[in-house]
């Protein structure tokens, strides 16, 4: 995965990586968008977002999970 333009990359695929590699994020959405989240109620969130899609939501995820725990399978892989 590494490597791949950030655009490219598949928002199921993205969500489906943080899930399987044990990076905590929340992803609600209402009318008014989407609110996503990089962390856990119990250990915390270290960063927070609105955005208008799903592929948005899963991009700023990405993003922020490479951003924060640079160190990480997720970052590894989904680094771009």
């Amino acid at each position: 995965m590494g490597g791949q333009r950030e655009s490219t990359m598949d928002p199921a695929r993205i969500l489906q990586g943080l899930y399987d590699t044990e990076v905590n994020s929340i992803v609600a959405f209402w009318d008014a968008g989407f609110e996503v989240k990089l962390g856990d109620d119990l250990n915390g969130f270290v960063a927070e977002a609105h955005v208008k899609s799903v592929a948005e939501a899963a991009e700023w995820l990405r993003a922020q999970a490479v951003e924060h725990y640079p160190e990480s399978v997720f970052a590894k892989a989904y680094g771009g």
